[in-house]
């Protein structure tokens, strides 16, 4: 087993995360490079995809609160994990625009959340430090999806 830093973030997370940010950057660069109907597509399938990461990241949160005893039986930190699946599922149900716009502003909101989980101690610090890489890809990702529908 390879020995690292214990705030460097593992080759592994780094690589399946920076992966996880293809379908984002390919989807927004079609949107821009595409006229209608790829562009609606592209929107579409970017919109799913940002729904599906941030469904994902609630998962994070819930896995981590299985991890401890005590917060598993508070709602807060449960609740705080359904959130991001619910507001995902609701975006999906809004025009493209909309759905792209409540997408990134819910990937602002889940960083924060990670970052309070990272100062917390709840999470490595090497999480916080690749969240906010993805946060980064995911977050411009939508919104030249977005410049990309209403130019």
């Amino acid at each position: 087993m390879a020995k690292t830093k214990k705030n460097q973030i593992p080759s592994p997370a780094l690589l399946l995360g920076f992966a996880g940010l293809i379908p984002f950057i390919t989807s927004a660069v079609a949107s821009v490079l595409f006229d209608a109907p790829l562009k609606t597509k592209a929107s579409l399938a970017l919109a799913a995809y940002g729904a599906v990461i941030l469904s994902f990241l609630g998962g994070v949160k819930w896995g981590v609160a299985l991890n401890d005893k005590l917060v598993v039986t508070q709602w807060s930190p449960l609740v705080m994990s359904v959130l991001p699946s619910i507001v995902a599922w609701f975006s999906l149900l809004l025009p493209s625009q909309f759905s792209l716009s409540v997408l990134a502003i819910a990937f602002l909101s889940q960083y924060y959340l990670d970052n309070q989980s990272v100062l917390q101690g709840t999470v490595p610090v090497w999480y916080g430090r690749l969240r906010i890489y993805l946060t980064t890809g995911a977050v411009l990702s939508l919104l030249l999806g977005l410049v990309a529908l209403v130019i």
